[in-house]
């Protein structure tokens, strides 16, 4: 890896082109960063809507209201109308990024291992950044389209129980399925239809999730009897890192398809949904002739910036049910 770097400056010296050392070794950074960044483990991509967003302004995503059920037409062949509400919730792109610069002593040294750990880094950060703000939505501060917090009595999408391989951890989840799955339109009282499909845990439940989801039958807590058939076992688990820092260890969340009804919609600036590596132009050149010199003016030093721009937002508040924290 080391050798490959040196070989890289050489030719670029031997071609002349000094000053195109930032951008073949930002390619090369660029690509370390995206790695990292695809790698995290996090599926937050299972569980959120995600769009386009055109510019920094606030876009409205329109919510209408259940069509209301079909009338008999009379002889006289006279439909009635049908009326609609809407709601909205609305998505606005931020710019999110950091700066960091690489030394002319470590490129000439050729250090690619140092050179290389901040990209590495950054890739992680980034998405790391992004989850963060998706699960803090999750944490019930905010407020769903209604006007009303997330998980709030009205809504009938929180419970109090704590997730265990019992049978009385299947039964909360399975109340928890129910409430999603029976969850109605705020104007029409209308049923939406939707279908559970995920369970959302931290690292610290998630073998009790897979557990639970994966087990032909939940033992009693007690000798006598049998057992009690899985009846949540259509669930996918997902296990996010970040739940157990972010929110509790014990926070565990069922969802529906986010196709359906998306609890939380992330928008990206142009629909771009990678973050973006950049370096500054050179800004000296040798007044003893030759290219133009790479390094920045006051520190002999290479400056990136990472950048990305994207925004997250509450959707339906029936689509997600919370268990006990």
């Amino acid at each position: 890896m080391r050798r490959n770097l040196l070989m890289m400056f050489n030719d670029l010296k031997e071609s002349g082109s000094e000053s195109d050392w930032p951008y073949l070794l930002g390619d090369t950074m660029h690509k370390t960063l995206l790695e990292r960044f695809k790698g995290f483990p996090s599926p937050w991509r299972q569980y959120c809507k995600t769009g386009r967003l055109s510019d920094f302004r606030n876009h409205d995503r329109i919510i209408l209201s259940e069509a209301p059920d079909l009338l008999k037409v009379g002889v006289d062949g006279v439909y009635q109308d049908a009326k609609f509400s809407d709601r909205r919730y609305r998505l606005k792109a931020d710019t999110y990024g950091r700066t960091f610069t690489v030394g002319r002593r470590a490129i000439i040294n050729d250090d690619l291992d140092g050179i290389l750990a901040m990209p590495k880094m950054f890739g992680r950060a980034s998405i790391r950044s992004l989850v963060k703000t998706i699960l803090e939505m999750l944490s019930g501060a905010y407020n769903a389209y209604d006007g009303s917090a997330l998980f709030a009595v009205a809504h009938g999408n929180y419970g109090d129980t704590a997730l265990a391989n019992t049978a009385a951890g299947m039964a909360a989840v399975a109340a928890g399925m129910a409430a999603i799955e029976g969850a109605t339109d705020p104007d029409t009282d209308e049923p939406l239809g939707l279908t559970a499909k995920y369970i959302l845990t931290g690292t610290t439940l998630g073998q009790i999730s897979e557990q639970l989801v994966k087990s032909a039958q939940i033992l009693p807590t007690s000798t006598n009897g049998g057992g009690t058939y899985n009846s949540v076992g259509r669930l996918t688990p997902l296990i996010d890192p970040l739940v157990d820092s972010q929110l509790s260890s014990t926070a565990w969340f069922i969802l529906a398809d986010p196709a359906d009804a998306p609890t939380i919609e992330v928008g990206f600036l142009d629909g771009k949904e990678e973050p973006d590596l950049l370096v500054s132009k050179p800004e000296m050149k040798s007044l003893a002739g030759g290219n133009e010199d790479p390094y920045g003016y006051e520190f002999d030093e290479l400056k990136y910036k990472v950048r990305w721009d994207w925004g997250v937002q509450l959707g339906y508040y029936q689509s997600v049910y919370r268990g006990k924290e």
